[in-house]
């Protein structure tokens, strides 16, 4: 009996070695615990494949000509996957500009001169709509009489010159809407057009001819980044419509009830009448529904005062008399009648963004992941970032800036949740969750897996690329990198000791070791560890360089390789 429990006794010590020894192994193997390899064996292996010890995926998103690419971004509640192709490796397209629409497995592409192309969800490939006539927005005309020289559209700067703006699908009525500048003959200008045609979706053709249901009033070419041209839907027979001011505030026309400037147009699809909705806005670049019926919209303000708006029927947004911006290069808005920076006497935004962040298109979150459904994403042009709105008791709760590196025109979402960004690279980008990192729960490459660096470092830094979210650089590679080298903003104590070349093992220590002593000035606050814990952070480092990774690039960063 007593060999039995000797036995035993030995045995459960036996398997709490092996255990202990098995735990440490896979945590330092694959940056991960047991538990969690036992729960997802496939996505840790996964995981691991990725070689996220040479950190060449965070660091590096190449564009060599090829139609697709591939980058991770981490976000707060969620790592995410971003795979993307690009229509103008497939058919020469003008940039800048245009929209999307998802109908089915399909992407309906409209270009920024009217053009019509698809992207088959199923086969990953594009292709064009021979089946839908030509946006009838009179082209030709147009470049014959428009002044100046002859031009050609597809290569010229999108400032002064017609576009094509939105395009969505109507599904109850089997239709495509679309929102366009047309050349108007008569009087030689242009007017926002919206023009509507029957959708056959099981063969992607239009079995009938577009026709015209709304025409805005005419407008000077000067004025066309500031025309707005959103559409929004929900059914119901009603079309929703933004037009901006086309630069046009004195006279103040986005006040001016006889003028469809600077107004949100209600389309009525049965009769083809209208009537203004709301006024008083300067350019509304995104217009959607949420699912509690509520109609948002994002507006342009001047420098600074991007606006988010709970779109109400009758509401005046009181542009041009107020604003939360400036002129540029002033200190107010001459054209202001309130105390400059203020939205007193006018109906205020739900959210605004100071500085601008140029913000177009915005979606409601849904059918994605728990954690972001319900939420608002909204592109941007000038930050060329996705902002996560949490909205919660009619307000916004936080936003998340993530940053993607790309001016994002439109956004949308498939029928199973994949987010769809369109670029003014004519990029589709289409995000999703990463599985594999999720399951395996862990922010940080495999060979990195450290009580002291997860404590004292990540608070702060990070591993991957360094983006303009990010308030400490990347971690990554640091041991190929020349000191304060890369595209975070170092401060003026760590830029003076880039003559000093490469940061070494003994460089490393000697900072952690008393910042303050190193770089006097640094940001960078005393750590308060022991000498054998910075030789601990200074070992994991050296493991995370890769003498043929190079040096850390930035997400919106591209190497190109020539061949």
């Amino acid at each position: 009996m007593g060999l039995k429990r000797i036995f035993v006794a030995a045995s459960f010590v036996f398997c709490f070695v092996m255990g202990f020894g098995v735990n440490r192994f896979v945590h330092n193997y694959l940056g991960i615990n047991v538990v969690t390899f036992i729960k997802s064996p496939l996505a840790s292996w996964r995981f691991h494949k990725r070689d996220w010890d040479s950190f060449r995926e965070l660091q590096y998103t190449q564009d060599t000509g090829s139609v697709h690419f591939h980058r991770n971004i981490e976000t707060i509640l969620l790592p995410l996957s971003v795979d993307g192709s690009r229509l103008s490796d497939a058919y020469p397209v003008p940039k800048m500009g245009g929209a999307i629409t998802v109908v089915g497995s399909t992407v309906i592409i409209l270009d920024r001169l009217g053009s019509l192309y698809r992207y088959d969800l199923k086969t990953s490939s594009f292709g064009l709509l021979p089946g839908i006539p030509r946006l009838p927005n009179n082209l030709e005309a147009y470049l014959v009489q428009r002044p100046g020289p002859p031009i050609n559209l597809a290569e010229a700067p999108n400032d002064n010159d017609l576009r094509a703006r939105d395009i969505t699908f109507l599904p109850d009525r089997k239709e495509l809407a679309v929102v366009y500048d047309k050349f108007d003959e008569r009087v030689g200008k242009l007017r926002t057009v919206v023009s509507i045609i029957p959708f056959d979706v099981a063969t992607l053709t239009a079995p009938g001819a577009w026709q015209d249901i709304f025409s805005g009033d005419p407008f000077l070419y000067g004025g066309i980044t500031s025309g707005a041209g959103l559409l929004a839907y929900r059914g119901e027979g009603k079309l929703y419509l933004t037009i901006g001011d086309h630069y046009v505030v004195n006279p103040k026309v986005s006040e001016d009830d006889s003028t469809t400037f600077g107004k949100t147009i209600e389309i009525n699809l049965q009769t083809h009448s209208w009537r203004q909705y709301t006024k008083g806005h300067r350019n509304q670049e995104g217009l959607t529904f949420l699912k509690s019926g509520q109609l948002l919209s994002t507006e342009h303000g001047p420098y600074g005062g991007d606006e988010l708006n709970i779109i109400t029927e009758g509401k005046d947004y009181g542009w041009p008399n107020v604003t939360l911006g400036t002129d540029y290069n002033r200190y107010d808005w001459p054209s202001g009648m309130s105390l400059t920076g203020s939205h007193a006497g006018y109906e205020a935004p739900l959210f605004a963004w100071v500085p601008s962040i140029a913000a177009s298109q915005l979606i409601e979150v849904n059918n994605f992941d728990p954690r972001w459904d319900g939420d608002l994403l909204v592109g941007s042009l000038k930050a060329s970032s996705l902002y996560r709105l949490r909205l919660e008791s009619g307000r916004v709760l936080y936003s998340e800036r993530i940053w993607i590196g790309e001016r994002i025109r439109d956004l949308a979402q498939t029928d199973d949740g994949i987010i769809v960004l369109w670029t003014d690279d004519s990029e589709l980008l289409f995000v999703t969750i990463d599985e594999d990192m999720l399951a395996v729960n862990r922010r940080t490459p495999n060979v990195l897996r450290s009580a002291i660096l997860d404590d004292k470092c990540l608070g702060c830094h990070h591993f991957g690329s360094t983006n303009p979210t990010d308030f400490a650089p990347s971690l990554s590679n640091l041991l190929n990198r020349p000191i304060a080298s890369d595209t975070f903003s170092y401060s003026a104590a760590l830029r003076s000791k880039q003559s000093l070349g490469h940061w070494t093992p003994a460089l490393l220590s000697e900072f952690l070791s008393d910042p303050f002593k190193f770089a006097s000035g640094t940001n960078m606050l005393p750590l308060k560890i022991s000498p054998e814990d910075i030789k601990d952070i200074v070992d994991i480092l050296v493991r995370a360089s890769d003498n043929s990774t190079g040096p850390v690039q930035s997400q919106g960063e591209r190497r190109t390789d020539l061949k």
